[in-house]
């Protein structure tokens, strides 16, 4: 998710700090796993280790249902120790020896919180780490986004893990050491805060126009635009979003017709060059928005995407088939059409990054 200054891909023979509850001890799966499953698997800690040519230590920093900071100072003199900090933190929901146990969960079945902030001494001990001053990498381990814009800002790197199964230790691993470039992208979009979702992207088209974020007047009198009053509805990271060690420049973007019926299959082709200096996969994307439409639609929808392995400094020719039935709505007399008109078709790496478009007319 974040990248600054690249401080990733991390050097094999650097010295690790791996720091976090997340971060050992504790296999992250989900709802609905066997009994001791969460301490079998590989943690960070463990695939980091084994993939490493210098030192990886592990000091926790505290429970995962804690609020106590007893435990950080030995994290802190790790991170202090080492050349990188990697700070594992997130959601977790519980197998089945922990659920009758009744220990907390923070997601999972019948499970509710009131917010997506990181919960107990978390957001505190990723603060003490950074202030270290030692390179500091976060990895939210979780079933949810997590809304935390100042990790985005102040932590060296931010990966996003999910739930990482049996093998995530090793996977995580391959990613920060750059044995394997990262290419996935985010299929929910994470949102600043509560207060700002739902944050989905195919959101129905608005009568009032945008960017107009409102005011508020000395005097306290509020005038409401189509945006919140303090905030935008913006999501910190879009639906489709995610980084690569490599750079993707898109251009010659073609369809196969301008004029389509609505029965037609149309083929969107665009070149992608990878100009970094690592191999590394894109996912392209394609969405369709219908510039005048009967009824309200969604302001975009994805239509298409393919994911390409590009060597450094190369070129691809990228195509992705669009059936154009499937650009159709249900009119009021509930039917499903495709209206006559125009489509812009947009294409890019996410739901807010497009590289290009072109406009086609529906027959």
């Amino acid at each position: 998710l974040e990248n600054h200054e690249n401080v990733l891909p991390i050097s094999k023979k650097a010295h690790v700090a791996v720091i976090g509850p997340m971060g050992h001890g504790y296999v992250n799966y989900g709802d609905y796993v066997i009994h001791e499953a969460m301490t079998r698997g590989v943690t960070p800690f463990e695939g980091l280790r084994d993939a490493s040519e210098g030192t990886v230590t592990f000091t926790q920093g505290g429970d995962r249902w804690s609020n106590s900071d007893e435990k950080f100072p030995e994290a802190i003199a790790a991170a202090e120790a080492a050349d990188v900090a990697v700070v594992v933190v997130g959601t977790w929901s519980r197998d089945q020896d922990e659920l009758w146990a009744g220990l907390n969960a923070t997601t999972g079945e019948h499970i509710d919180v009131s917010d997506l902030k990181l919960v107990g001494m978390m957001p505190r001990l990723v603060k003490a780490i950074i202030k270290t001053g030692t390179p500091t990498v976060v990895v939210y381990s979780s079933g949810k986004p997590i809304t935390e814009p100042w990790i985005s800002e102040e932590a060296a790197a931010l990966v996003q893990m999910f739930y990482q199964g049996e093998e995530g230790g090793h996977a995580l691993a391959d990613i920060l050491y750059g044995d394997v470039n990262p290419s996935g992208k985010l299929s929910v979009a994470f949102p600043y805060d509560i207060g700002t979702a739902p944050a989905y992207y195919d959101h129905l088209n608005s009568a009032r126009s945008w960017p107009n974020p409102g005011r508020i007047y000395p005097n306290g009198t509020l005038v409401f635009g189509s945006n919140y009053v303090f905030n935008s509805p913006l999501p910190m990271y879009e639906f489709g979003y995610g980084l690569s060690y490599s750079e993707f420049v898109y251009s010659g973007l073609e369809v196969s017709t301008k004029t389509p019926s609505a029965d037609e299959t149309i083929t969107v082709s665009v070149n992608v060059e990878n100009k970094g200096k690592h191999d590394g996969k894109e996912v392209v994307q394609v969405y369709i928005k219908d510039l005048v439409a009967s009824v309200d639609v969604p302001n975009i929808k994805l239509k298409g995407f393919k994911k390409v392995n590009i060597k450094a400094g190369e070129t691809q020719k990228v195509e992705i088939e669009l059936d154009v039935g499937e650009w159709g709505l249900w009119n009021p007399k509930m039917e499903y059409v495709v209206e006559p008109g125009e489509f812009r078709i947009l294409v890019g790496s996410s739901s807010a990054d497009f590289r290009a478009n072109t406009t086609v007319t529906v027959a």
